[in-house]
């Protein structure tokens, strides 16, 4: 495979359009995708064809029809045809490198074809059943594999349901409603999975999905004839990667048109998930109640996607359920803007589907570590994000960097941020306490500091600042107090001095460090200068935890059994 990609990238030169094309070629028939661009795979994924760039089972069934169409129009016999489909599939799977869904659909394709030569009398369901029964049994683990899931039952749903739901749009023209029935029948099937595995559905994923399939087909077989061609020269190679950048382009359009309109997949509780997989497998039978189950099927996952959730606070901080580091969701009213977004690439995303947020007034983080920054390019990349803050002086990190590019590519607005700076993020306003426009030292000393007003409680928002970091800042001097307080680090030992404590004077801190952190916070020392104020500590420990209020009356923390906290100090005097 190697030797294939240097053949390929040999052929395309310094052509800039070729080399787009040899990434793609690579791509689909020998599973090497580190050619492709980062915008491509971004624009894919938002369109729900990503699946199209990693080889798998849809394209050992698009090399046997494109194979065994040669061999009809080149006149073979049926019997002969078999035969050499089947080498090609086994080849094909071979060049590939041979992962387990490619293995798996080589093994299924051969099966068929030789019952075929037998003359056994097949129906496509029951074949296709036995086919996925035997794989099954022949490896048990690939039962709670979302991909072999995804490739199972959309097959399942294609033998099932194309026919009769293009028996349904014959007043179109035949193979407009085969096409038709084809796509739709794929993304009905296909939308709970992939919901439930990627937390994100394309609304337009039809639209892409029937103007991409007959693409797919063109681009496999001029990416395996640009590879012969580039065995045997390179001048033949440029020539096919030629036919692939052609169907490369029209392929970015198609993915444009799905990537118009996503909406996010909230996990599913898991009664309602089996549910689904019950009514998923009546509907692959022949039974009566095949068609209520897939109707059914479908108006619950309609409804799962489209319900619009329900907030009983008008204001929230919420620290989400990602396993490391932090994702602090901070609400006023229906507007919402992220400060920060975990380690994990997509856990900031599904933790924000959970909670029903749907588009973010704001994305801030606070400095460049991987546990603050892990998921934010792929809400820039998926969600609708009006702003993107920063702090001025870590612009240019090597982290932040990525994320700006992606924002312009977005059309979302940048917003540098330095002390003394007031911004509107989210429906609230953000002073901004720290850091000056240009800072040097360690970048956890310029982590954002902020105070948000947020309907007359105030949070302070602190980052991962450390101990040096909150000294210099409180030699600026200024006021800093807030109601609410994210400890800084975490709750590490190496933050929360006492001055800078007593200088907050939190009614509430909260510990955000996502729900399996590395190490124990809050470190004791903190937590007992944090009570010693005396303030409400909030440890995220295990789960997600939130600060509610409305415009009047006391802070409510949560889950579990409310705790109420008073908007001022009694004996305070304020």
């Amino acid at each position: 495979r190697d030797a294939g990609v240097r053949a390929l990238e040999a052929s395309a030169g310094t052509d800039v359009r070729r080399l787009r094309a040899a990434g793609l070629a690579a791509a689909l028939v020998l599973q090497r995708q580190e050619s492709l661009q980062e915008g491509e795979v971004a624009s894919m994924r938002r369109s729900g064809l990503v699946h199209l760039l990693s080889v798998s089972g849809l394209h050992v069934g698009l090399v046997a029809v494109l194979v065994w169409a040669l061999l009809n129009v080149a006149g073979v016999a049926p019997t002969t045809r078999r035969w050499l489909v089947a080498v090609a599939v086994v080849a094909f799977a071979l060049l590939a490198g041979g992962n387990a869904p490619v293995r798996r659909a080589a093994a299924g394709a051969v099966a068929y074809l030789f019952a075929r030569e037998l003359g056994r009398p097949l129906e496509a369901l029951p074949a296709v059943w036995g086919i996925v029964a035997s794989l099954a049994l022949l490896e048990p683990s690939v039962l709670v594999q979302p991909g072999f899931q995804l490739s199972a039952f959309v097959t399942l749903a294609l033998v099932r349901w194309v026919e009769p739901f293009a028996l349904a749009l014959r007043a179109l023209p035949q193979r407009l409603s085969l096409a038709v029935a084809v796509a739709v029948v794929a993304q009905g099937a296909s939308s709970p999975l992939v919901g439930a595995t990627f937390s994100l559905v394309p609304l337009l994923g039809i639209v892409a999905s029937v103007l991409a399939a007959p693409l797919e087909l063109v681009l496999v077989g001029a990416s395996l004839a640009s590879l012969a061609a580039a065995s045997v020269s390179a001048r033949l190679g440029g020539v096919g990667l030629e036919a692939v950048a052609a169907g490369q382009w029209l392929l970015d359009r198609a993915s444009a048109v799905g990537g118009a309109a996503s909406v996010p997949f909230a996990p599913l509780a898991p009664t309602l998930a089996l549910g689904l997989a019950v009514l998923g497998l009546v509907a692959l039978t022949r039974s009566r109640a095949a068609l209520p189950a897939a109707l059914l099927l479908v108006a619950v996952t309609v409804a799962w996607m489209a319900w619009p959730g329900s907030f009983r606070w008008r204001h929230e901080v919420r620290a989400l359920g990602v396993r490391e580091g932090m994702a602090l969701l901070v609400r006023s009213g229906e507007r919402a803007a992220l400060v920060d977004a975990g380690r994990s690439p997509i856990e900031a995303w599904r933790e924000l589907a959970r909670a029903r947020v749907r588009r973010l007034e704001a994305l801030v983080v606070t400095h460049p570590d991987a546990d603050h920054t892990g998921g934010a390019a792929l809400l820039l990349e998926r969600m609708p994000v009006r702003r993107f803050a920063f702090p001025r002086a870590l612009g240019d990190r090597a982290e932040i960097a990525p994320l700006r590019r992606i924002a312009r590519l977005r059309g979302v607005e940048e917003i540098p941020l330095e002390r003394g700076q007031a911004a509107m993020l989210g429906g609230a306003t953000w002073e901004v306490l720290w850091p000056p426009a240009t800072m040097e030292g360690i970048d956890n000393d310029a982590s954002l500091v902020a105070r948000v007003n947020l309907g007359g409680p105030r949070l302070v928002i602190a980052g991962d600042i450390e101990a040096r970091g909150e000294a210099a800042l409180l030699a600026r001097g200024g006021g800093i107090e807030g109601e609410v307080m994210q400890l800084p680090h975490h709750g590490s030992r190496t933050s929360s001095t006492p001055a800078f404590l007593a200088a907050v004077r939190p009614l509430i801190a909260l510990a955000a460090t996502g729900v399996r952190p590395r190490f124990a916070y809050p470190d004791p020392a903190v937590a007992r200068r944090a009570l010693a104020i005396p303030a409400v500590l909030v440890a995220q420990g295990g789960g997600v935890v939130w600060i509610g209020w409305n415009d009047a009356g006391p802070l409510t923390v949560g889950p579990g059994e409310a705790v109420r906290v008073a908007r001022v100090r009694r004996g305070s005097g304020e």
